[in-house]
């Protein structure tokens, strides 16, 4: 017979894996807001029940707006337009092309030349990147400029070549509307190159007497666009600097053993291109400009709380903007702008972050280009005041990452030199529609408090 000591004993210890359960259940439920049972551990539960905050703040602490870094020349398009009041003329600088061509183009050893003995044509190669497809009866004129145009050129300096110096037009919806959109009597052609845009690419054909090719200069020539339509007349042609400027083909008629052919002479390159227009600079006041020619941009300074800096976790962050005027342009379309964060706040040479090219250049990565921590699109839709909201939240993620970091952003147009007339934005200045940051985050825990 078992005493009752010795039963007692193999109950403890049998029952023990048992009590530490029950123990650790005890324990796991005082740990708790909510909790029912009578044991408090305060050195290891969080002080408050986890909360989010939603908050909109009033926290530009300085904004300033700055004008003059792209100019036409510099511009990834040439602007045209004859709508809205607003008067654009493309204008570009052809290079020089050679006086001989090869005996033999089709061999790859043979590099004897031959003069030519005429140039009976020539084709110009433009591109339209954007435009409104809803404009009808689109017309490019081509007038002929003098060789001396460059950056410092106006409109009133070529109003009287644009007035008498026309070479020929060209109607871009008629073409497009023909089989394969080629004009088989003039030799003109479009194709699209994006159906979404609008964009395509148009050749028009010139003769001898329209191309004027002069020996003394080897063909080289300048010349401008004016365009016309029904309605909606504004469209961008592609510059040197973008997806490609205008190109001139030369044609030519060679001896070639005896025997007369056609061949190309050469291709005058893009020297110089830019455009011309009645829009003045941008006009600096009590507001925040964006875009215009030449461009403008708007640096924004932020002054976070440090509660939110040192959060948890920002949630959401929300930048709100509002349109002092209604942006002017095509019915139905946007004027884009990016908003990037800089390195160095040095006002209006800020470097914005990242430039994989510069990093100590003024120029901003485009949207899409850089990481959306540093860089975002926003747009402001025409003919509307609404309020432009625009998500920020990984850029306020960086701020409270990198505390040295300045809390800065610059805001420019999309692409720069792409719209005649800037976006206008209420600034800090104005208290009813100032910018304001919506912002939804989690506060730290609290550890170790009753």
């Amino acid at each position: 017979m078992h005493s009752p000591g010795k039963r007692w004993s193999n109950d403890l210890r049998i029952g023990r894996p048992t009590l530490l359960a029950l123990g650790l259940v005890v324990a796991m439920t005082a740990c708790t807001e909510d909790a029912t049972a009578p044991g408090k551990c305060p050195a290891f539960c969080p002080s408050r029940q986890l909360t989010v905050v939603d908050t909109i703040l009033n926290i530009i602490s300085r904004d300033s707006s700055y004008v003059g870094y792209v100019q036409p020349d510099s511009a990834q398009e040439m602007l045209a337009a004859s709508a809205f009041g607003l008067d654009s003329r493309p204008i570009f600088l052809l290079g020089p092309v050679g006086t001989r061509a090869l005996l033999r183009p089709d061999s790859t050893s043979d590099t004897t030349t031959v003069p030519y003995l005429s140039v009976d044509s020539a084709t110009l190669v433009l591109q339209i990147d954007r435009r409104d497809t809803l404009a009808s009866n689109l017309t490019i004129g081509l007038y002929r400029l003098p060789k001396t145009i460059g950056p410092t050129t106006t409109l009133a300096d070529v109003a009287g070549p644009f007035t008498d110096s026309l070479v020929r037009t060209m109607n871009v919806d008629s073409v497009l509307h023909l089989a394969g959109g080629i004009d088989s009597t003039t030799g003109d052609s479009v194709a699209v190159v994006d159906s979404a845009t609008g964009a395509v690419k148009i050749k028009i054909s010139l003769d001898s007497v329209q191309a004027n090719f002069l020996a003394s200069d080897s063909g080289r020539t300048a010349y401008g666009i004016r365009i016309s339509a029904d309605s909606l007349a504004i469209v961008s042609f592609a510059s040197v600097r973008g997806s490609g400027g205008p190109t001139f083909r030369w044609w030519g008629t060679f001896d070639s053993l005896g025997k007369k052919v056609v061949r190309l002479l050469g291709i005058g390159t893009n020297l110089f291109n830019s455009f011309v227009s009645n829009v003045s600079a941008p006009a600096l006041d009590s507001n925040l400009v964006v875009g215009g020619v030449p461009s403008a941009r708007s640096l924004l300074r932020f002054s976070i709380p440090r509660a939110i800096r040192d959060s948890a976790q920002v949630i959401r962050a929300t930048l709100y903007l509002v349109p002092a005027t209604a942006p002017a342009g095509l019915p139905g379309d946007s004027i884009l702008f990016a908003l990037t964060r800089v390195s160095t706040d040095l006002g209006a040479k800020s470097p914005c972050i990242p430039d994989p090219f510069d990093p100590l250049s003024i120029s901003c990565v485009p949207p899409g280009l850089g990481d959306s921590a540093f860089v975002v699109a926003a747009s402001a839709k025409v003919g509307r005041t609404d309020t432009i909201a625009t998500d920020v939240t990984l850029i306020v993620r960086g701020w409270a990452a990198d505390t040295v970091a300045p809390q800065a952003l610059m805001l420019r147009g999309t692409p720069e030199g792409g719209n005649l007339v800037p976006l206008r934005l209420f600034s800090s200045r104005t208290t009813a529609f100032r910018p304001s940051l919506h912002i939804t985050y989690v506060p730290r825990y609290t550890f170790g408090s009753p």
